[in-house]
């Protein structure tokens, strides 16, 4: 499996993270990250399939190290291979699917199946 960074997080004293919001809706997923002295950081996650949260003392060494505070593909993804073999619906809602990975220190590690990621301005 190839780890492939997509986001890199602006600068900051990773001791100044403070809180995450993950909203999943209509398919596709946001998810919110607060840091005190900076403005929200804003990830989102296009026609989710799968979701999955690992509380930090769960999350393995691998997940730390990969994906520390940036967003990263996981290309050649056994587990998405195995997800897409198993989809046998008839007409899937999803061009193609990715698997990425966010690790948020004391957070914990997300990782999801979805179409595509983007970073979006945070409007609040």
């Amino acid at each position: 499996m190839r780890i492939a960074p997509v986001y890199d997080f602006p600068p900051f004293n990773t001791g100044l993270f403070a809180d995450t919001e993950f909203l999943l809706s209509g398919g596709d997923a946001r998810l919110l990250i607060k840091v005190e002295e900076q403005p929200n950081i804003i990830l989102r996650f296009d026609r989710v399939r799968w979701h999955e949260f690992i509380a930090m003392y769960n999350c393995s060494a691998e997940q730390v190290k990969s994906a520390y505070f940036k967003v990263v593909r996981l290309d050649d993804s056994k587990r998405l291979m195995e997800y897409i073999t198993a989809d046998r619906a008839a007409s899937k809602a999803y061009k193609e699917l990715h698997h990425f990975r966010i690790f948020l220190d004391e957070h914990g590690c997300h990782e999801l199946f979805g179409e595509s990621f983007s970073a979006v301005p945070d409007s609040v």
